[in-house]
């Protein structure tokens, strides 16, 4: 820490200097004929030495601008509008000229050809509410991915996870030419398309495909980026493929991948693999664990104790969890076998087609070090478990999934999206346990608890969405429908042996059992929207919904018989069939009015809903009866194009599943035995939101701001109660109190030297859940506050650099127990760098380094990860590259987990890889038609040879370091 606050120091006091022995240009655009303020006018500020970009924006609504922050040098003025001719200044700054008057810029429509040259065109444009990238403005380092592009955008963030944001705001979808690739999963797209088949990058607000339809701006907005391809690079085939082997002390290591596409117009297919033992996963979670998720098999965390299980509901966002790893995927070692093919086309003229299958083998090895501290209703005292864990868990699933669109006419349209995945897993999990009493200072062992259990799923999830949309003759009236249905099953078996050593009671105790499920599920929906405008920008909106929902579950648990040699003593409490049925009928309406700067929608809703369960091993009935009111209200004022404050408001109701409803005892882990509780009732959450984004188009600077609150009525929370062995029963109850409430602000800049970018980021947490604990109540209130600052620059040409700090503290407090109350915190320290050169040399280095405090002996780790490689492009056109890499130069890679949850307090310390060592050779792989030849950049604009612009070889613009940002617009 003492190193690194020097360094924050000059990196403020660089920011403090900016602005000093800087330029002005100012000026007002005018169309020559009309004599009208032209507004919106791209204004681009060149360096007139290597034409790299300096800063852009808009004209404002008068038509003025106000450039500041300039070099004192040679510069050039750009002006772009649609339908004018591209207007050319010099611009020659010095001490003695720090500010240059244009005056009135007279803008000529575009029907001359005055003898020029061609250049690629702006960096960006501003299209309504879409700002609009040019890639060729970009330079990435060699054979980068879409991620590297994305990184070099102004007002984008790429973390190194590859999740993404945009001018602050979380990137939830990312399109290949307006459409999904590979399902709704971002690093599809960005981890195996290349940059120099990419166009442009899309970045706007979408609209549900509801509203964009309707035109019922309900408010909620989709941060979406849509990445074009360049049009002479959509015949032809591209890919890449890597084979990499290395070594970890005794053990053989393998990493390879592919992906190749071959694109034919409208026609595009995509074929993606990898096979690794090295935690390396290119695809989402979804993709790994396919339709049954991964708490559905036993094995792994699972069965530990601690919060979680069938408790839990609406309030789990009270568990607070800081989790530090640098192996990825939490812990463990996971091997992976994956591939999948991506298919779009167009039939004919009116009918879209889109369809993905994707495969998945995953085996993941864990051995865990846990220890977890639970309340008691004593004050005095806390219940201590300390556990190791080894557990190997087989997940294998297929995917498929299509979207297709068929237009019948320009006002009827029927979209269907059939999807369906199997799955099947296979795990196993050995844990040993040591439960003690704190009492007073004093520690009494209560037991030791030795279990082995296994378990085998097998399943599917099919579902199909339907939706047909009719629009009238008069403008905004319209009319959809909607059916949605699905099925899922996932039968599964298992075995259960468990050996407790009680010593309070002085026995030992053997569970011994083989059990099987059935659970499935059947849903149906059925939604039909109107709407109908009322007057000017005024509109409101009709809509019913029908939804069925049924659920059965059967458990069969046998004790082994030493008599018999067989498992054939039924085990009662742990054996029940169960059905769940849930049927509502929902009407809404809602009222819309907007404007330019306006957009207000508030509605209310009525739901009716009938809960049946049926216990059907006692045939016993219980039906309850609902009647709900669906509150919604949403504001969104736009101050400009770039700056929104937006306001939601909704209430809901959630039901219980039915894994929480069923009564039936879970012992598969005898410290944690769960039950269901079938006479919950449903909860009902409210949930407000503020969004506020600014983004300055001239100076590159971005605020964003949120707040989120929830309260939940009727949380589906915990009730606990002790066990002779020491352990727990948990069951689900109804009980109030529970709050979320947090909150961030983000500020990201430019700063002029070093070129770079700076983003500032404060966060806060509240939040409040009610527990029991043997019948007694107990508030849990967490605290949590954080932040990031985030550094990001290319010096050079061939040089990139990346900086990051990120502390975070966490406050728990139980009303139950305040001897329990703990505070811990971590600062993750993290810097990445890449240098290559022109002849094809690339060094890479990277390390993250964590400083744990306050988690407890044995888990206040410091970690120093560090990674480091360094690769050489060979062949033609530097098509191979063949790389030496090692990772956790210094073996100290770890991975710890801390939960602070209702009632219970843990730390997990999982094995994760250490160091090893890896040679890699990758191929790239371009061919592309007639059309491939082409300089990129696509569409082109002209400026005069007296302005051409050096070396850039033609007069080529680009972008140097994190898209310029060196001046500042007023």
């Amino acid at each position: 820490m003492s190193k690194f606050l020097p360094f924050l120091a000059c990196i403020l006091f660089s920011i403090a200097s900016w602005g000093q022995n800087t330029g002005t240009v100012k000026g007002k655009l005018v169309d020559t004929v009309g004599k009208q303020s032209l507004k919106d006018a791209t204004i681009t500020i060149l360096n007139g030495k290597d034409s790299t970009l300096e800063v852009f924006g808009l004209s404002k609504a008068d038509g003025s601008f106000s450039v500041t922050n300039i070099d004192l040098e040679e510069m050039i003025l750009q002006v772009k509008f649609q339908g004018y001719e591209t207007v050319w200044r010099k611009l020659n700054f010095s001490k003695s000229n720090t500010t240059i008057d244009l005056g009135s810029v007279y803008m000529k429509t575009q029907d001359n050809d005055l003898g020029m040259v061609t250049v690629t065109q702006s960096p960006i444009q501003m299209k309504k509410d879409t700002v609009e990238f040019n890639a060729s403005a970009f330079k990435t380092k060699p054979n980068a991915v879409a991620e590297d592009l994305l990184k070099k955008v102004p007002g984008i963030q790429v973390d190194k996870d590859g999740n993404i944001k945009a001018q602050g705001e979380q990137v939830q979808r990312i399109l290949v030419d307006g459409k999904q690739f590979f399902g709704n999963d971002p690093k599809m797209a960005t981890r195996n398309l290349p940059p120099d088949v990419i166009d442009k990058i899309q970045v706007f607000d979408a609209l549900s495909d509801q509203s964009a339809f309707t035109g019922f701006d309900d408010g909620n907005r989709i941060k979406t980026i849509n990445i074009t391809t360049r049009k002479d690079k959509r015949k032809g085939y591209f890919g890449k493929a890597a084979v990499g082997f290395g070594a970890k002390d005794d053990e053989g290591l393998y990493d390879n991948s592919f992906n190749f596409s071959r694109f034919n117009g409208d026609q595009q297919i995509t074929l993606i693999g990898q096979g690794n033992n090295v935690n390396k996963q290119n695809f989402s979670v979804q993709d790994m664990l396919g339709s049954l998720g991964g708490g559905n098999f036993g094995g792994g965390g699972g069965n530990f104790g601690g919060g979680g299980g069938r408790g839990g509901g609406g309030g789990g966002g009270m568990t607070m969890v800081s989790g530090l790893s640098g192996s990825g995927s939490g812990g463990g070692i996971v091997n992976t076998w994956a591939g999948g093919l991506n298919y779009r086309d167009n039939w004919g003229t009116k009918t879209q087609f889109y369809g993905s299958y994707f495969y998945n083998d995953q085996r993941t090895y864990r051995d865990q070090k846990r220890f977890d501290q639970y309340i008691t209703n004593n004050p005095d005292s806390s219940r201590l478990s300390n556990s190791v864990q080894s557990s190997m868990t087989h997940n294998q699933n297929h995917r498929i999934n299509m979207n297709i669109e068929h237009q019948f006419d320009s006002n009827n349209t029927l979209i269907i999206r059939p999807n369906i995945s199997f799955q099947k897993t296979y795990s196993i999990t050995e844990q040993m346990s040591e439960v003690s009493i704190l009492n007073k200072g004093v520690t009494t062992k209560l037991s030791d608890v030795n279990m082995r259990n296994t378990r085998e799923n097998s399943g599917y999830n099919a579902s199909i969405d339907a939706t047909f949309r009719h629009r009238f003759l008069k403008k905004g009236r319209t009319f959809s429908l909607n059916l949605n249905g699905g099925h899922n099953t996932n039968d599964g078996t298992g075995e259960n042996l468990t050996i407790t050593n009680n010593y309070s009671l002085n026995t030992k105790d053997t569970t011994n059992q083989i059990y099987s499920s059935n659970p499935e599920t059947k849903n149906l929906s059925v939604t039909a929207s109107y709407t109908e405008p009322i007057g000017k920008n005024q509109m409101i909106e009709l809509n019913y919904n029908y939804s069925y929902n049924n659920n059965t579950s059967g458990k069969q648990t046998y004790a082994y018989n030493k008599a018999t040699g067989k498992y054939d003593l039924p085990v009662g409490n742990l054996s029940n069939l169960f059905e769940n049925d849930f049927t509502s009928n929902r009407a809404t309406v809602s009222y819309r009015i907007q404007n330019a700067k306006v957009n207000f929608s508030v509605g209310s809703g009525i739901q009716v809903g009938d809960r049946k369960s049926h216990n059907l091993t006692k045939d016993s009935v219980l039906t309850q009866h609902y009647v709900n009111f669906f509150p919604t209200a949403n504001l969104n004022y736009s101050f400009t194009k770039t700056k929104t404050l937006r306001i939601f408001y909704n209430g809901r109701p959630g039901q219980p599943s039915i894994d929480q409803l069923q009564p039936v005892t879970d012992n598969s882990n005898e410290l944690n035995v769960k039950m269901g509780n079938p006479d919950l009732k449903q909860q009902f959450t409210h949930s407000i939101r503020l969004l506020f984004n600014s983004f300055d188009m001239f100076t590159q600077r971005l605020i964003f701001a949120s707040v989120n609150a929830s309260f939940v009525q009727d949380d589906i929370q915990n009730a606990t109660f002790s066990l002779p062995n020491g352990g727990q029963l948990t069951k689900p109850v109804n009980l109030g109190g529970t709050y979320n409430i947090n909150g961030f602000v983000n500020y990201g800049f430019p700063i002029k030297s070093p070129k770079s970018n700076l983003n500032l980021r404060a966060v806060a947490a509240l939040s409040q859940s009610q527990g029991l604990v043997d019948n007694r109540s107990n508030y849990t209130r967490n605290t949590s506050l954080g932040g990031e600052v985030a550094w990001t620059t290319n010096l050079k040409d061939n040089f990139d650099m990346n900086f990051t700090y990120a502390p975070s503290f966490n406050m728990a407090r139980y009303t139950l127990n305040p001897k329990q109350n703990t505070n811990y915190a971590s600062h993750l320290i993290s810097t990445d760098a890449t240098y290559y050169t022109h002849s094809g040399w690339v060094l890479a280095t990277d390390f993250d380094y964590t400083i744990n405090t306050g988690r407890g002996e044995g888990y206040d780790l410091n970690i120093f990860l560090w990674n480091a490689s360094l690769s050489k492009q060979i062949l033609k056109n530097k098509a191979g590259e063949i790389k030496f890499s090692v990772f956790d130069l210094l073996k100290q890679n770890k991975s710890i987990t801390t939960t602070a949850s209702a009632n219970s307090f843990s730390n997990v310390q999982n094995k994760v890889l250490s160091r090893y060592f890896m040679v890699t050779f990758t191929y790239n792989l371009r061919r592309f038609g007639a059309q491939g030849q082409q300089q990129r950049g696509g569409d082109q604009q002209r400026m005069p040879n007296m302005m051409r612009m050096g070396g850039q070889g033609g007069g080529q613009m680009r972008m140097g370091g994190n898209g310029g940002g060196r001046g500042g617009f007023e």
